[in-house]
């Protein structure tokens, strides 16, 4: 007789999962401490995830969903263009900041498997967000109508620093803590640097 699953455990193998993954690293992260922390033991791990390179997918995507969830209420809300834009770059902000090795692993994915974003988020456009652009561009409140220029500007700007954290350390002989401490600075700088560029 088949086992069946038990969503509430995946969900604890997951987020066990992501925590391992964000102290330790795609690759030092190990099954065992996974195990560990979701309260299970190998074999069960395994019944669920048979291999790191499954967990970690599967991982990817629920951290990405509960992203899209947050960044999709935020864009079709009420509220002024203005309160949008700052919380559409707070969101990507911390996303960057608390889920480097993700997106590493992520844009390494997407290197080999070009339909791998696809696979993850739905993507339906925000008509709300695209005609407050507009007149937002119209009004001379921003520099570009273009939702798309718009959506590459502030994402590069915010997650690329976090992404590159391994060179900056490198370059500027910088130790762990040394990074850490000022991962914090951007996290709090990006988001007035990103409006002073996208706005007049």
């Amino acid at each position: 007789m088949v086992k069946s699953k038990d969503n509430n455990t995946e969900q604890r193998i997951l987020e066990a999962a992501k925590q391992i993954f964000l102290r330790d690293g795609l690759q030092g992260a190990r099954m065992q401490d996974i195990a560990d922390l979701a309260t299970i033991n190998r074999s069960m791990l395994h019944y669920y995830f048979r291999d790191k390179e499954m967990l970690t997918h599967e991982t990817m995507k629920s951290v990405i969903a509960q992203f899209i969830k947050t960044f999709k209420e935020n864009l079709n809300s009420d509220i002024s263009f203005e309160e949008k834009v700052k919380k559409y770059i707070e969101t990507e902000v911390d996303f960057a900041f608390n889920n480097p090795n993700m997106l590493i692993f992520g844009l390494h994915e997407a290197s080999k498997d070009p339909e791998f974003f696809k696979k993850i988020i739905e993507n339906k456009r925000s008509t709300n967000f695209r005609n407050q652009l507009k007149e937002a561009y119209q009004k001379g409140e921003i520099k570009t109508k273009d939702i798309e220029e718009f959506v590459i500007t502030v994402s590069s700007l915010c997650m690329f620093p976090f992404i590159a954290g391994p060179i900056y350390m490198m370059i500027f002989k910088w130790d762990q803590d040394k990074w850490e401490s000022y991962r914090k600075t951007l996290r709090k700088s990006l988001p007035k640097l990103i409006k002073q560029v996208i706005t007049q």
